[in-house]
């Protein structure tokens, strides 16, 4: 089967939190993702990596190349070579641009980016040419989902049986973009596992789509095409416009952690909003309440303004050199292993995150708690005291 099944490996995280995001968006008929890397440069990007393996080409190479429209320059196909570089590791049999499917489900099917199966490890490797949004890989069902359409052919086409103790490696190529765990992540498991959890929770929730119309809210909903239309969220997004806030002082610990579990499902919902309401706008219909004005800018010099200032001013027109941050030094081949060195993060406080954030738990103690042990030791050594006169 091509193109993107209803129930792909890219949606998975949306329709396995919500099972009625499937029928909404065949309702509507909208493609079963948004996701940026469907999106018509991160298409071209992919095409251009894959012509790039399969041809022995690197980044540079691709400059003036057209793929699907997009004439590719330099700034969008240099980053590419972080991907070929992982993928051009020598391991075994390769796999580009694959498509994958399974009997497990009538609509397991989509396409792998990179896969490369050998006889002690199977890597399956995704391109993201997305800056915006980094993806984490730990227990990534995306990559999950391509690694088990792999196995599956492999075992179908050759008869036999792919040890359940394959290591499998599974990663992400994110070039463009900031992650702290850099532009190539990686997170080990085996093929057992995968399977297991293909049988025990993808499958099962592949079949709840079918009867399940829940529409639950997330930050899965970053990606749903249907996110304006979306009961569920417009609820949630007119309910939180007319909430008094004054009253959350008042609301229980339970109810806030509840609330707060829906509060990127409704920044998404915003920002689509406001995309579209600019879209309409910028080809000329009228949106109520609304008006299209000049963004805010700072002033700039006209030419031939520095060469004046300096004649006029001097050194008084200028600033002092400034030293680049660690994230701009470090693109200098020559400065990366030095910027390791001599670079740190320092802890700027704390933020609230979601539970299943990636990032380690701070705990923090009421000051009361803090200092009990304190005032209890001051109570007996004061009733000791009392005891002793």
């Amino acid at each position: 089967m091509t193109g993107h099944s209803p129930l792909g490996a890219s949606g998975a995280e949306r329709w396995m939190q919500c099972p009625g995001s499937v029928t909404l968006l065949q309702s509507l008929s909208l493609d079963e993702s948004d996701e940026p890397d469907y999106r018509i440069e991160g298409s071209a990007a992919h095409e251009a990596a894959a012509h790039a393996l399969r041809n022995d080409l690197d980044a540079w190479e691709l400059v003036g190349e057209t793929f699907l429209g997009i004439e590719q320059t330099a700034d969008l196909v240099n980053p590419l070579q972080v991907y070929l570089d992982y993928c051009r590791i020598p391991r075994g049999q390769k796999f580009i641009e694959h498509p994958i499917s399974s009997p497990v489900h009538e609509k397991f099917y989509g396409t792998l980016d990179y896969g490369c199966y050998a006889a002690n490890v199977l890597v399956i490797v995704d391109l993201k040419f997305g800056q915006g949004v980094m993806v984490d890989i730990e227990d990534n069902p995306q990559l999950k989902y391509y690694a088990f359409g792999l196995v599956d052919e492999l075992e179908r086409r050759t008869g036999g049986r792919v040890p359940d103790e394959l290591p499998v490696m599974l990663v992400i190529v994110q070039p463009r973009g900031f992650h702290p765990g850099g532009p190539v992540r990686e997170w080990e498991t085996t093929v057992g596992y995968i399977r297991a959890w293909v049988h025990d929770t993808l499958v099962p929730a592949m079949r709840a789509t079918e009867y399940d119309g829940t529409l639950r809210p997330g930050d899965w909903c970053r990606f749903c095409p249907a996110k304006l239309v979306c009961p569920s969220l417009s609820g949630l997004f007119g309910a939180a416009a007319k909430a008094n806030a004054k009253h959350l002082v008042d609301t229980s610990d339970e109810a806030l952690g509840e609330n707060y579990q829906l509060v990127e499902a409704v920044k998404h919902y915003i920002k689509a909003l406001e995309a579209e309401a600019f879209a309409r706008s910028m080809r000329g219909r009228a949106i109520p309440h609304t008006k299209l004005v000049h963004k805010k800018a700072n002033r700039t010099w006209k030419d031939g303004a520095v060469a004046l200032a300096q004649s006029k001013f001097g050194a008084a027109a200028f600033t002092e050199p400034q030293m680049k941050s660690p994230a701009e030094l470090e693109k200098l081949p020559e400065a990366s292993e030095w910027v390791k060195e001599f670079a740190y993060t320092p802890e700027t406080g704390l933020t609230l995150a979601l539970d299943t954030d990636s990032r380690r738990e701070v705990l923090v103690t009421d000051p009361k708690d803090r200092f009990k042990d304190v005032v209890r030791e001051q109570l007996t050594a004061s009733l000791s005291q009392d005891t002793d006169w």
